[in-house]
């Protein structure tokens, strides 16, 4: 049963986003919590988020909000490498409500702890090519893939939106400005 209210923060500050992610799921399985959740701090999350998705986790395991792009408003943005690299939704999605299941939803994600627990180690992984200079894969859908492979479903839930704060495109100058600070 998962518990009402009870929410611990923990921010990790590791640089390197494998090994920052798998400490955090590291982290979650020795504590006493039902429920993970990873957001993005660049995010607008709507009033009573938590209160409304976390009783959801109980029936659905690994299931996470509808999130918007940040360089084009109202556009529907699973994890991707690029745009409309998945065409099985459309963007704005219209047509579809309630709780939607989806091959590959964003990142922000709520996971129930049997899902954490039914994978192992490491959760995240970067593959490279063969002489280790492109990605084959990102991190993030290697722990997905892994997740589907153990026969859990991923969905998102298309009453609760949430929006990147930033709507306007940023040029190259002050995004790497950003990562930089």
């Amino acid at each position: 049963m998962i518990k009402p209210y009870d929410y611990r923060i923990s921010r990790q500050e590791h640089s390197y986003p494998t090994v920052r992610n798998n400490t955090m799921v590291k982290r979650f399985l020795k504590s006493d919590c039902d429920v993970m959740v990873k957001m993005d701090i660049d995010q607008k999350y709507p009033p009573h988020y938590f209160e409304f998705m976390v009783p959801l986790v109980e029936k659905h395991k690994v299931i996470g909000p509808l999130l918007y792009n940040k360089w084009r408003s109202r556009a529907y943005v699973p994890l991707m490498f690029e745009d409309n690299l998945f065409p099985y939704m459309p963007t704005p999605m219209t047509g579809y409500s309630g709780i939607v299941e989806v091959p590959y939803p964003h990142t922000n994600l709520f996971y129930a702890r049997e899902v954490l627990e039914n994978i192992t180690p490491p959760w995240y992984d970067k593959m490279y090519n063969d002489i280790g200079t492109t990605r084959k894969n990102d991190m993030d859908f290697y722990f997905l893939d892994k997740i589907k492979a153990q026969g859990y479903k991923l969905y998102i839930n298309t009453a609760v939106e949430v929006e990147h704060l930033v709507l306007e495109g940023v040029n190259t100058r002050l995004h790497n400005r950003w990562h930089r600070l």
